[in-house]
């Protein structure tokens, strides 16, 4: 188990439930909680577009961004939406026209590529059951219908330029060969035959071969051209052939999931955001990140053909072992996706070999990202793959080269698509600077796990599975290599292998086994370095908001393994920071509830308690001081500090519990190391019990602490929580987003006539002998009739009682004071509307700051309070500004 793995706690509500149900299927892992990670899960880019296409089938909406900044089941529940409603409307009905290339197929095209036809990816399947031969045709038929991509054609016009267009779904030729085979030579050379009978411009593009073995069983051969299917479209393909194939058996229409947006749309929104001034900002990150950086490999031959004639291949492989330890225990340590641990094992095997510094990778992704609103490609079919440089920097220790990497790659922007985007559809200059770039001379390109993609059983229940013989040559042995070097990798029978294809001509079969050989070493020792207890780390991407380097990071007072997020404070937690610090012993911001309670049932009730802990990252926060800026530091977990005392025997009960209450209150809080809220129950008769809460005011205001106490009596009696709506760190990022100037403009706007504060002190003359000390409390009461007479007022003149209030009291200040301007303090809600949610949100959201005006006697009450109310909604904007802003201004 990894070292980070929390303590299970279960998913509360339906859609919590339905969530962590959908995780557990996917990643094929026993169980998910609620506050689980699902890249430490073994979650990976491509595994996310499943979640979000099988949770879209389920009615539950939610991005492939969302779900990689809310990360967890409550993260994710906590923005997803429920029902069909809502969602994007795209039109079931073929697509017609022309079809814009993407990036990767004008790279395809722009290379010298004999006989274009024959470049595919097939899979050699092997059926669990016979197939019926006219019902997998009639399948694979309705998938082309439904599909677009696979009824795409190809032309190139009399200019040598290509362009795609899509064929009337009424054209559709034949796709299955039938046929009976010996023995596996001539069921390879027929895998062959079939690949290199695809046709760009009149079709097919897919291409399906029943074969009939002497031994009584089957295999189905599926070979797509590459130009219209990926590693993303195979999962779709084979999900839908199946759902296709087991409607015909059991005599059912065919009905296939919603088709999702088309490549055509896809490119066109592409098309415009290669001119956006977004992307042509990216330039300079790729001329940067590649200015100087060699990319020759220490080739046996460097003058070798690269012809695909000469493909080998060698093979990284790792035991069912090492590999579930990759997947779901090792990406917990630093808190890294398979793919950084790829790469960083990787880098450091090539580093090696080169004696660079430096190492250049070209990386393939899914290219599916999520850049414009109104397109999703989670369930559609085509070649969308993104190809970008990579430069990584291993460093001579295992955990520096494992943080490195890993930044590295978080700062690559939009996950590369940027790149192919620039290099191929942007103007004449991005294309060409981005065209005289060093070139990797590696490729990389983790697949994922493809267990998810075949049922699991024993192989004669199973519809489909991966066949042990060759499906073929996928490319012309004209046809070049991709690249010097190839790494595909992964992970099938809960294996991953990773497969480096070559030229024999450039490599010696030996230096490149060699290499193989190496990385598996690397990725055990890397894999071992994870897993150990004492291997933990967090880097800057981790914790965005904090704005920390990897030195401070490194010097925090609080081990890695027990932070959860790292953010500023709020303009009033800074203020009451800087006061708990300043008068240590003043205790001005304990809080303390005392309430006497019959029927208790502790256990349960402490329960509720630790379930709001774990619910609210806000209530698991310590704070440090050792930075520029005061932090908070929110802990994975936290165990409430819950205190169970029998006093029932007692005989000056009263007096007992007032000692211990204020001694509990005098005992404070280390805001470093202590849990901010604290409980006791004391028992004080029969099932009688006195429950005293004692927190800091710097976790919550007094809107949270009433929605705190719901929520612990309704977990108390057993009703399930809503699901979370949000969260303190996301008020705390809108915080950091606010436009300073226009604050500040605003706030001068309101100083410009305050001339000098306004002290009730100085304008009421006493005597100092009749002065005592300390703080005191004055209580002026209306009776109800003044109260009902008040509202009645404020209702005819449509303002609020707190406008009344405030505009007697200004009038008040004014006179005793003789200022014509004149301020005084107000504290505002501080919850912003746009805010998903934030009425049921936790933290410190008041704050306080100045209400200043001048009144004029030539005013009528009902101007007067007229403008008191707008100069409320004014501030209302602006509520959020820092008051130390504001003294300061």
């Amino acid at each position: 188990v990894s070292q980070l793995q929390q303590a299970y706690i279960a998913p509360q509500s339906e859609l919590e439930q339905q969530i962590a149900a959908i995780w557990a299927d996917v990643l094929k892992v026993e169980k998910v909680g609620l506050t689980d990670n699902f890249f430490e899960l073994g979650g990976d880019s491509i595994i996310s577009i499943q979640v979000v296409s099988r949770a879209r089938q389920a009615g539950i909406r939610f991005t492939p961004k969302k779900l990689f900044q809310y990360q967890t089941v409550q993260g994710l529940a906590s923005v997803a939406k429920r029902g069909e409603g809502g969602g994007l409307q795209i039109d079931q009905g073929p697509v017609t026209g022309e079809a814009l290339l993407l990036p990767i197929h004008q790279q395809f095209f722009d290379d010298a590529i004999p006989e274009r036809h024959h470049w595919n990816q097939a899979l050699l399947l092997k059926p669990g059951k016979a197939l019926d031969a006219e019902q997998i045709e009639q399948a694979l038929q309705v998938l082309i219908v439904h599909h677009d991509a696979l009824h795409l054609s190809f032309i190139q016009g009399e200019d040598r330029a290509w362009k795609a267009y899509y064929r009337p779904v009424n054209e559709q030729q034949p796709v299955l060969w039938k046929t009976e085979v010996k023995d596996v030579e001539e069921l390879d050379a027929l895998c062959t035959e079939a690949q290199g009978s695809l046709n760009l411009q009149d079709g097919p593009l897919i291409r399906a071969v029943l074969a009939n073995l002497a031994d009584g069983t089957q295999r189905l051969l599926l070979a797509i051209h590459h130009l219209v299917v990926d590693g993303v479209s195979w999962r779709i393909l084979l999900e839908d052939l199946q759902t296709a194939y087991g409607q015909l058996q059991t005599n059912q229409n065919i009905k296939l999931p919603a088709k999702t947006s088309s490549t055509k749309a896809w490119a066109e929104h592409l098309q415009t955001y290669a001119n956006s001034e977004a992307l042509q900002q990216e330039l300079g990150y790729w001329t940067t990140q590649l200015d100087n950086v060699q990319s020759g490999l220490p080739c046996d031959n460097p003058k070798g053909s690269l012809q695909g004639l000469h493909i080998t291949s060698a093979q990284t492989h790792l035991d069912q072992d090492y590999t579930r330890q990759l997947l779901q225990q090792a990406p917990s340590a630093y808190r890294t996706q398979i793919n950084d641990l790829l790469l960083t094992a990787l880098a450091r095997v090539i580093a090696r070999w080169t004696e660079q510094d430096d190492v250049l990778i070209q990386l393939e992704g899914h290219g599916r990202e999520d850049l414009f609103d109104g397109i999703d490609l989670t369930r559609t079919v085509g070649w969308f793959t993104s190809v970008f440089p990579a430069k990584l920097s291993p460093t001579e220790t295992l955990d520096g080269s494992i943080k490195r990497v890993k930044e590295q790659l978080r700062s690559i922007p939009n996950k590369g698509i940027g790149f192919g985007t620039l290099r191929y559809l942007g103007d004449e200059q991005a294309q060409q600077i981005l065209a005289q770039l060093p070139v990797p001379r590696i490729t990389f390109n983790y697949l994922g796990q493809f267990d998810g993609s075949f049922e699991e059983g024993e192989t004669d229940s199973v519809f489909l599975s991966p066949a042990t013989e060759s499906s073929g040559a996928s490319q012309s042995a004209k046809a070049p290599l991709s690249n010097w070097l190839s790494l595909n990798g992964q992970v099938y029978g809960g294996e991953l292998s990773l497969n480096w294809s070559f030229s024999r001509e450039m490599f010696k079969e030996e230096t490149i086994q060699c290499l193989a050989e190496d990385y598996a070493e690397e990725l055990k020792v890397l894999i071992e370095h994870c897993t150990s207890t004492e291997t933990l780390g967090i880097t800057p991407s981790d914790v965005p908001l904090a704005n920390l380097t990897q030195e401070q990071l490194d010097a925090l007072p609080i081990a890695a393994k027990e932070i959860e997020d790292i953010y500023p404070l709020s303009p009033m937690q800074q203020g009451m920071l800087f006061h708990t610090l300043y008068a240590q012993e003043g205790g001005d911001y304990i809080n303390q509830m005392r309430v006497d309670i019959e029927g208790l049932d502790i256990e349960r009730f402490q329960q509720a308690w630790q379930t709001a802990v774990d619910r609210h990252e806000v209530l698991r926060a310590s704070f440090v001081t050792q930075f520029e800026q005061p932090l908070q530091i929110i802990r994975r977990q936290m165990e409430i500090p819950f205190i169970s005392l029998d006093w029932s025997a007692q005989a000056d009960i009263q007096k007992s519990l007032d000692t211990w209450t204020e001694a509990d209150r005098q005992k404070g809080f280390d805001l470093l190391n202590d849990p901010l809220l604290r409980i006791a129950v004391i028992c004080t008769g029969k099932k009688r019990h006195q429950f005293i809460y004692t927190s800091h005011h710097i976790l919550m205001d007094g809107w949270s602490n009433s929605q705190l106490l719901g929520e612990v009596l309704q977990a108390y009696t057993g009703v399930p929580s809503n699901p979370q709506t949000g969260r303190y760190r996301d008020y705390i990022d809108w915080l950091l987003k606010q436009d300073k100037v226009i604050s500040e403009a605003f706030w001068k706007a309101q100083l410009k006539d305050l001339q000098e504060p306004t002290r009730l002190a100085q304008a009421i003359r006493q005597d100092k002998a009749d002065l005592g000390t300390g703080h005191g409390d004055h209580y002026q009461v209306l009776d109800q009739q003044q109260t009902q007479r008040l509202s009645e007022f404020a209702r005819e003149h449509r303002v609020t009682v707190n406008t009344l209030v405030q505009a007697a009291w200004l009038l008040l200040l004014q006179r005793y004071t003789g200022q014509d301007t004149i301020s005084f303090g107000a504290t505002v809600a501080g919850r912003p509307a746009e805010l998903k949610g934030v009425e049921q949100q936790l933290g410190l959201f008041i704050n306080t700051l100045p209400v200043i005006a001048s009144p004029k006697p030539e005013q009528s009450v009902a101007q007067w309070i007229e403008q008191v109310q707008a100069q409320n909604l004014a501030l209302r904007e602006h509520e959020h500004t820092a008051l130390y802003e504001v003294q300061r201004w």
